[in-house]
């Protein structure tokens, strides 16, 4: 089979632009958050045994961490003083000083010890070799924006191949 070379090279360009931007372009805001508000978003069973979250929270503020239900969010301060909202479907990560990122599942995980263990990911890792902790939330605008734009690419690109198509005719 041949290759069709009569389609010009900017629209094979454009088109491979296209296809390698898209999976990059980000629907996600991510917030670095102190590691003391990090905490919060540990089991009940680590929060009751976490010593330094102990230190940093008021008693009413422990109540609630320590009895809210599965499926109500937890309110955690960014470092940029944001209120970031984080509930079970909510993705967080810590990233370690080599700059790898670990995901964790929230209300799943305990760092009252020297560790960060997330046993539903197997992952554990010392306290001392993390270097932030993010939260990433999904963005409405970059999300609706990334759907518009592959729209207005679509309907662009068989726009173009309307019009370069040409007639076709049978003799």
């Amino acid at each position: 089979m041949k290759q069709d070379s009569t389609k010009p090279a900017w629209l094979r360009r454009a088109a491979m632009l296209v296809l390698i931007a898209l999976p990059l372009s980000g629907c996600y805001n991510t917030y670095t958050v102190p590691s003391d508000q990090f905490r919060k978003l540990q089991s009940p069973a680590a929060i009751r045994l976490d010593s330094k979250l102990a230190e940093n929270l008021k008693e009413d503020e422990a109540s609630k961490l320590l009895g809210r239900r599965g499926d109500d969010p937890v309110t955690v301060t960014s470092a940029d003083n944001k209120q970031v909202a984080v509930d079970r479907a909510t993705r967080i990560y810590v990233r370690s000083q080599g700059g790898r990122r670990y995901q964790v599942t929230p209300f799943n995980f305990s760092m009252y010890s020297s560790q960060l263990v997330a046993s539903d990911r197997d992952t554990l890792v010392p306290l001392s070799n993390l270097k932030s902790y993010e939260v990433d939330l999904l963005s409405t605008g970059k999300t609706a924006g990334v759907i518009a734009a592959g729209v207005a690419l679509a309907a662009g690109f068989i726009a173009v191949i309307v019009v370069s198509s040409g007639r076709k005719t049978f003799n």
